[in-house]
């Protein structure tokens, strides 16, 4: 299938499924089927989108694509023990660059490709068209982790990745983002046109890298716990859907 050809044809399978309207939704947030692992150990996993779009008591649409962003650590928020830390991801881990990486399916969407930054490194991944997941079944989008290491010198005792996520019931531009045509599991403070509607910050997938390592005396045998949060810059970048150059969502 030539490049034109499959962008047209994934742009109007996507646009098509949206008009599949039934019933209501079981309201689960889209999450990562194993949420935490173990330094040092590769993982296969999964996406679990959680239900389709809509209100209980309206609409409920079917979803036709999943984007899905890993904080990069290049220009993200880094928290220790809640406090903002100033210094590099590298404090803490070391190899984070290109550790996800999409693990190919079309068990729930037709097409699907990773997201990539200017040095190669996979930051994310999308998967759509073709088939849709129905707004009450949970759909399984399968990717690996490979072994993060932790650094060995830092107190690091967990290392929290915050996965910024959207399952798309209808291609429209950012103007039309609603819970009708799309469910944002992301921060809802980044100040992006990605982020959740929520008067809490409970929106992102989460995984985390717990340390099976001894930690340096000089802890004094308390762990630190370190979080990692996506930059605003890296969700506009990152967030849409793009083939061959082309963006596809939002419109």
């Amino acid at each position: 299938m030539n490049t034109g050809y499959k962008l047209k044809f994934i742009t109007a399978s996507m646009i098509a499924a949206a008009t599949t309207v039934v019933g209501h939704s079981a309201f689960a947030h889209t999450r990562l089927e194993v949420p935490i692992i173990n330094e040092a150990t590769r993982a296969s996993n999964n996406v679990v989108v959680g239900h389709g779009c809509g209100s209980e008591n309206g609409e409920s649409r079917n979803v036709i694509g999943t984007s899905v962003v890993f904080p990069d650590g290049v220009d993200s928020t880094i928290l220790v023990d809640g406090q903002p830390h100033a210094g590099a991801l590298t404090d803490f881990v070391q190899n984070w660059g290109n550790q996800n990486q999409k693990v190919y399916s079309k068990a729930v969407f037709t097409f699907q490709g990773e997201k990539l930054d200017a040095n190669g490194n996979v930051v994310g991944f999308w998967a759509g068209g073709g088939d849709t997941l129905p707004h009450d079944l949970a759909g399984y989008i399968p990717f690996r982790t490979g072994a993060v290491i932790i650094e060995p010198t830092s107190c690091a005792a967990t290392v929290k990745f915050y996965v910024s996520i959207a399952d798309i019931c209808e291609i429209t531009p950012t103007s039309g983002f609603n819970e009708n045509t799309v469910n944002f599991w992301t921060h809802n403070n980044l100040g992006t046109p990605y982020d959740r509607v929520s008067t809490t910050d409970d929106g992102p997938a989460s995984l985390t890298i717990t340390r099976t390592s001894a930690l340096p005396e000089s802890c004094g045998g308390t762990g630190l716990a370190v979080e990692v949060k996506p930059s605003a810059a890296q969700i506009n970048r990152d967030m849409p859907i793009k083939i061959d150059g082309a963006q596809i969502w939002p419109q």
